[in-house]
């Protein structure tokens, strides 16, 4: 079974050598690897000079953003099994041939994801991400983590869905997941950490909270409206929707910015809405006007107790 794992990359350097090793000290040998460089103008392409191994191929060249460098890839892909790796992501010690072993015991599965290691600018890391079994109204609504490091899919589901969304820059994984689902395609999870996210002070993730918003609202306008008229799916657009207007309360609450902050806290106040939120909105309401600290209090116990982060980098519903 053939493995193709495609990198988009652009200015990568610290990073894309060990994203590169973790690919091929794969104990699974059958791999396909391909880095599509942007044109970086940093030392990227003296390190992809350097590696010799024939299972790697690279071109550099201007593209159109990640998802067209993805694509690009996929459309050269001669794989059975399929995914993507960032270039300052990394894959765990033999993650391929868990993914390969699977794949082969449950040939009904489509795609497949696990858990995910958190790691800093200098490998060490710093915490966790979890999976948990697909549900798709859980996904149209923001609760459902799919993690895109170390999940897999196999080519069926490609050729039959075609590639990612090249319109979109920050959701086109989670669009591609949804996809699949939404056409009878399954999703398993794994449990099991088989990849790194690597968070720093440039990671995409990490720091353009606004960019994912805009493109959670323009992917759900787009699934909903190709939805079937009949589809009892359409019921779950206000909470979709609310799950992109929360985000923007919280980002807007976070840069200070209270006059767009607090209209869209104060919808978050009504009994429709989920208790968790309408508690956290009470609190950042009286934060904004008394400057008190209840909010980010209220998020380090959290954090503390659950893992979770209410205000920052968490794409999952709260």
């Amino acid at each position: 079974m053939l493995v193709s794992i495609i990198t988009p990359s652009f200015n990568q350097a610290p990073f894309i050598g060990a994203t590169i090793d973790s690919v091929l000290t794969q104990s699974y040998a059958h791999i396909e690897y391909m880095v599509l460089d942007g044109g970086s103008t940093d030392a990227t392409l003296d390190i992809l000079r350097s590696y010799q191994d024939e299972r790697l191929t690279w071109i550099s060249e201007p593209d159109q953003g990640q998802s067209h460098a993805i694509n690009k890839g996929l459309r050269r892909a001669r794989g059975d099994v399929l995914t993507f790796l960032n270039s300052d992501d990394l894959l765990l010690p033999h993650a391929v041939a868990e993914i390969v072993q699977y794949f082969e015991a449950y040939p009904q599965a489509d795609a497949l994801y696990g858990d995910v290691q958190l790691i800093d600018a200098t490998g060490k890391q710093i915490g966790q991400m979890a999976g948990k079994s697909f549900v798709l109204e859980q996904a149209l609504t923001g609760g459902q983590p799919v993690t895109q490091q170390g999940s897999f899919w196999r080519r069926r589901v490609m050729e039959h869905i075609g590639y990612l969304d090249e319109s979109l820059h920050f959701t086109m994984d989670l669009d591609y997941w949804l996809r699949i689902a939404l056409n009878g395609f399954t999703l398993h999870y794994l449990p099991g950490t088989r990849a790194a996210f690597r968070k720093h002070g440039t990671s995409k993730s990490g720091s353009l909270q606004s960019g994912f918003l805009y493109d959670w609202q323009r992917m759900l306008d787009k699934i909903y409206h190709e939805l079937p008229v009949s589809s009892p799916l359409h019921a779950l657009k206000p909470e979709s929707d609310a799950f992109v207007s929360w985000g923007w309360a919280k980002t807007y609450w976070q840069q200070r910015d209270y006059a767009r902050a607090r209209p869209l806290l104060r919808a978050f106040l009504g009994a429709r809405h989920r208790r968790t939120r309408r508690m956290i909105a009470t609190s950042m309401l009286i934060d904004s006007y008394l400057h008190t600290p209840f909010t980010r209090t209220l998020a380090l116990l959290t954090r503390i107790a659950t893992g979770r982060e209410i205000l920052y980098g968490d794409r999952r519903a709260v």
